[in-house]
């Protein structure tokens, strides 16, 4: 019972960090609209931006490292599977926050998956390397 609850208390931080950490970055990193070679509607969204979450991520992680140095879940099997399943979860609770609020606006809520399951696989990363068991 207190691997479930570890489980559930480090994937609320994780998605919950990563939702509420990434609202000023919506505004500021918003898609670029332009015209393709045929005249049609683009969004441009550059892979540097993907990259950035990247790092935050693990600067996050890092910090996350000073406040709880210990990890929550008990055995590698689940911390693995945090690793695979938190930043396919943060991506899709970004995708879905971002199809609601940015659809009105008529722009793609993909790029908001790609940040979101960067950062939160950057972090993960980051605190399953350096945590101490």
């Amino acid at each position: 019972m207190e691997e479930i609850a570890a489980l559930l208390i480090q994937f609320v931080l994780e998605v919950g960090l990563q939702i509420f950490g990434s609202i000023g970055f919506d505004y500021a990193t918003e898609s670029r609209r332009g015209r393709g070679r045929n005249g049609e509607t683009r969004d441009h969204d550059g892979y540097g931006w993907l990259f950035v979450f990247a790092v935050l991520g693990g600067v996050c992680g890092g910090l996350s490292l000073i406040f709880a140095p210990k990890l929550l879940l008990p055995n590698a099997g689940l911390r693995v599977t945090n690793l695979i399943v938190a930043p396919l979860v943060a991506g899709g609770l970004s995708y879905l926050v971002a199809a609601f609020v940015w659809a009105a606006r008529g722009q793609s809520p993909w790029h908001h998956f790609w940040r979101g399951f960067w950062f939160a696989l950057a972090f993960g990363l980051v605190r399953f390397a350096y945590a101490g068991r």
